[in-house]
């Protein structure tokens, strides 16, 4: 008999521990929600640059030091290149021996323009004769053949005169073509010899020096990093499939390692219209407050950027919503529900739910 009582506790306590669950809940409550998109990126200084030349050479000499401030046009460093300096003073010599050529009163112009006048002379004469023998023909005086010859040496000297003429022209024109080709080739040199004195784009700071003096370089390769003084921004990696709600204008929160319990803060000024198809980003700008933090280049930080923000909204934990957008109720029945923004813990609830319903968590 006693047995049988005891069995019959154990059941009753086997039954109440069945019929009770301890499955997590929760209440649907209001809070204010911010949305907000993660991204990963850098501190650097507003407007950097990296400083690069156009053409290859040896670093002559380095003008400036890190840390030094600059202006719009300052030197910043100098390069050599023998054989280009060679190719200029070829060019100017070309130049200057097409000036020479051109010039009146050269030498070929000289000569070309003695052959006109001994030309026009012969023409001159010639002409005379023609007209007087010519007025002996109408008054039949002298021979046919005689007016003949005359008329033949004078529409031979005419003609030479104009050939004379279209010499010189031509010879005048094609020597100028060639001292304005001789002047453009000197032009282009010189533009190319000025590529080696490099010269600062903005007003700022060299934050870095890449290489050293008497070390070649070849073009378009980075010499120096430049950027502003004391103002910053940063550049920022959005994964692609967050991108399309990033906004110019949207505020951005930021975690910086270097500044431990503080956080600063910006906003998007630009958004690159491409997607690295390696990384599968896009790269996002953004100003950044350092208030009164130092800033240095290269920082690394981690930033929200806020895409929606709502207040005294009602929201429910992101655990307690599964796949198709159902939530457990108290009672053990699925209850649809619809959503609107949410944040990486909480989900808005637009309907399905009120203020106060408790919500069951689905078991993993």
């Amino acid at each position: 008999m006693r047995l049988t009582y005891s069995f019959t506790l154990l059941f009753l306590f086997l039954l109440a521990s069945y019929g009770c669950s301890d499955q997590e809940s929760v209440q649907v409550k209001k809070m204010d929600l911010v949305q907000g998109v993660y991204a990963s990126g850098n501190v650097m200084p507003f407007g950097h640059y990296e400083v690069t030349s156009k053409v290859s050479g040896i670093v002559d000499e380095i003008l400036v030091k890190v840390g030094e401030k600059v202006e719009v046009g300052s030197p910043l460093v100098t390069l050599k290149n023998e054989p280009n300096e060679a190719n200029l003073q070829i060019a100017r010599n070309q130049m200057e021996l097409a000036r020479s050529k051109a010039r009146d009163g050269s030498d070929i112009l000289s000569q070309l323009s003695k052959q006109v006048e001994i030309s026009r002379a012969t023409f001159s004469q010639d002409s005379v004769e023609y007209v007087r023998y010519q007025k002996l023909r109408d008054d039949d005086i002298g021979s046919e053949l005689e007016f003949d010859r005359i008329r033949l040496r004078y529409q031979n000297s005419k003609n030479n005169l104009q050939i004379a003429q279209s010499k010189y022209q031509e010879t005048k024109e094609r020597l100028q073509i060639e001292l304005d080709n001789a002047q453009n080739n000197f032009l282009a040199q010189q533009s190319m010899t000025g590529d080696y004195t490099i010269l600062s784009a903005i007003d700022g700071k060299v934050y870095d020096i890449i290489p050293e003096e008497g070390e070649l370089i070849a073009g378009n390769r980075p010499i120096m990093e430049i950027g502003a003084t004391d103002r910053f921004e940063t550049e920022l990696q959005v994964d692609e499939t967050d991108i399309v709600m990033v906004k110019e204008g949207q505020p951005v929160f930021y975690d910086l390692d270097a500044i431990e319990d503080t956080v600063l803060s910006g906003v998007v000024s630009l958004i690159y219209p491409r997607i690295n198809t390696i990384e599968r980003t896009a790269k996002v700008i953004a100003s950044i407050d350092p208030a009164q933090f130092p800033m240095y280049p290269g920082m690394a930080l981690e930033a929200n950027i806020v895409i929606n923000e709502k207040d005294s909204v009602l929201v429910l934990p992101i655990t307690y919503i599964n796949e198709n957008n159902e939530v457990i109720l108290e009672n053990g029945d699925l209850k649809q529900i619809t959503t609107g923004i949410r944040d990486l813990n909480y989900v808005e609830i637009l309907s399905g739910l009120e203020e106060g319903d408790v919500v069951l968590k689905p078991e993993s």
